[in-house]
C-alpha cells in the first residue's frame, strides 16, 4: 500500500510537470489603451455620444482605457496630450488627427515604437503619400458630407447665397466640411463663404446675427454640429426669423437639433454615427493586441448619412446618447 501511494505521488508530480498550466484566454489579455481627442463632452455635446461608445467598449471588452481631452479646442494642447499618452507606454493609441503636420512627429514616434495607432473622428487631410501611416481612420468623409449637404439644401429650396458656420476654424475635418459645401454651391453658380464662430454659444449667436444683418440675402445656412446649430437657433429667435425665412442643415445630432428637424426649422442632420467611432477605436485596438486582427482598409467609414423627418422617429429617443 505504501509503495502504491509513493508511485501515485511520483506519477502525479510528473504529470503536473508535463501538463501546461491553463493559459489565460486571449480575449482576457490585459490591454492598456490611450485615446486623445481635440474636444470633449464637457464643452461639446457631440462628444458625449463618442464617449458613450468608448465607455461601452471598455466595459464589453474589459480593457483599460484612458481618454485625454482638453478644456477647449486647442491644437497645441492636443499635440502635448499625445506626448502624455506616449509617456504611459500604451498598448494602443487612438487620436483625432486634427492637424496632420503638427501631429506627425509624435505619432511617427509611436508607430516606430511598435504602438498600434488608429485615427478616429478626424483624419490626416493630406494626400495618401504624405499622411501619417496609422492603421485606419474611423469616421466619415468630411468633404463629401459638406458637399452633399449643400446639394440637399439647394435641391429643396433653390437658394440665393450660402454660408458655412465653422466653430473650430483650423480643424481639418470641419474645414473640409465647409470646403465641400462651398464647392457644391459654386458648381450651382451660387456664392458661399465660411463664417468663423467659436465654442461659446452666446458669442456665436451674436456673430451670426451680425453677419445676417450685413448679409440679409444669405438664405442657405450649414452648421457643423451642436456647437454651431444651437447658437443658430438662438440667432433665429433673436432676429425674429421663422421657418422658411432662411434654410438650415447641420452636421451631427442632439436633442435640440432633433426637435428643430421635427418642427421643420432644420432640414437635416448629417450623421457620422459618433457612437461607432468611439466604440470601434477601442474594439480594434483590443482585437489587434489580443487576437492579431487588423482593419483591412485604411479608411473605415461611419458616414455621411442623413437624418431628416422621414427617419427621425427611429433615432430621436437616442439623440445625445447613442445617436
Amino acid at each position: 500500500m505504501k509503495r502504491l501511494f509513493v508511485l501515485l505521488l511520483v506519477v502525479g508530480v510528473l504529470f503536473s510537470m508535463v501538463m501546461p498550466v491553463a493559459a489565460q484566454a486571449p480575449t482576457e489579455k490585459p490591454v492598456k489603451i490611450y485615446l486623445v481627442a481635440h474636444a470633449g463632452c464637457s464643452f461639446d455635446s457631440f462628444w458625449c455620444v463618442v464617449e458613450q461608445g468608448i465607455k461601452d467598449a471598455q466595459r464589453d471588452l474589459k480593457v483599460d482605457v484612458t481618454l485625454i481631452t482638453p478644456e477647449k479646442f486647442d491644437i497645441e494642447q492636443t499635440a502635448q496630450d499625445i506626448d502624455r499618452a506616449l509617456a504611459a507606454k500604451p498598448d494602443g493609441l487612438g487620436v483625432t488627427v486634427t492637424d496632420g503636420v503638427r501631429f506627425e512627429e509624435p505619432l511617427m514616434r509611436a508607430i516606430k515604437a511598435g504602438i498600434p495607432v488608429i485615427a478616429y473622428n478626424t483624419a490626416d487631410a493630406r494626400p495618401p503619400e504624405q499622411r501619417i501611416p496609422y492603421l485606419t481612420y474611423i469616421g466619415q468623409d468630411e468633404y463629401l458630407g459638406g458637399y452633399r449637404g449643400g446639394k440637399k439644401l439647394m435641391e429643396a429650396h433653390g437658394g440665393k447665397k450660402g454660408v458655412c458656420v465653422n466653430q473650430q476654424v483650423g480643424h481639418v475635418g470641419l474645414d473640409a466640411r465647409c470646403a465641400g459645401f462651398n464647392a457644391a454651391l459654386k458648381e450651382a453658380g451660387l456664392t458661399s463663404e465660411t463664417l468663423a464662430i467659436s465654442d461659446d454659444p452666446a458669442k456665436s449667436a451674436q456673430i451670426m446675427e451680425d453677419y445676417y444683418t450685413a448679409n440679409p440675402d444669405v438664405d442657405l445656412w450649414l452648421t457643423l454640429g451642436p456647437n454651431g446649430a444651437n447658437p443658430f437657433y438662438t440667432f433665429m429667435e433673436n432676429a425674429g426669423l421663422k421657418k422658411g425665412d432662411i434654410f438650415h442643415g447641420t452636421f451631427d445630432l442632439g436633442p435640440e437639433i432633433a426637435a428643430k428637424i421635427k418642427e421643420g426649422v432644420t432640414d437635416f442632420a448629417i450623421d457620422q454615427q459618433p457612437y461607432l467611432q468611439g466604440y470601434m477605436v477601442v474594439q480594434w485596438l483590443a482585437w489587434i493586441n489580443r487576437l492579431g486582427l487588423y482593419p483591412a482598409s485604411d479608411i473605415t467609414l461611419t458616414g455621411p448619412g442623413f437624418i431628416d423627418q422621414n427617419n427621425l422617429p427611429v433615432v430621436q429617443e437616442l439623440a445625445g446618447t447613442y445617436r
